[in-house]
């Protein structure tokens, strides 16, 4: 758990069907845990969970684009 990550990606689903990879950079290394606590902030900052949407419940976009379906901490093994 203390092995440095250094990108985080986000694995989001489009409405029309279509997996989205979005890539982000940490200016610093973290580790897994961090990066795992990250991904839920952030999360909650892009994305509203409903119970109640007629298309089911998921965590759906605050833009519209889709829902969040997880995420994965990636290493770079160039930058260890």
């Amino acid at each position: 758990m203390e092995q440095p990550v250094h990108y985080l990606v986000l694995l989001l689903l489009s409405f029309d069907g279509q997996m989205i990879k979005e890539v982000l950079e940490f200016a610093r290394p973290m580790t897994l845990m961090e990066c795992g606590d990250f991904a839920d902030g952030h999360r909650e900052a892009i994305a509203t969970f409903s119970w109640d949407d007629p298309r089911g419940s998921a965590w759906f976009l605050n833009d519209g684009r889709g829902t969040w379906q997880g995420h994965i901490c990636i290493q770079d093994p160039n930058k260890m």
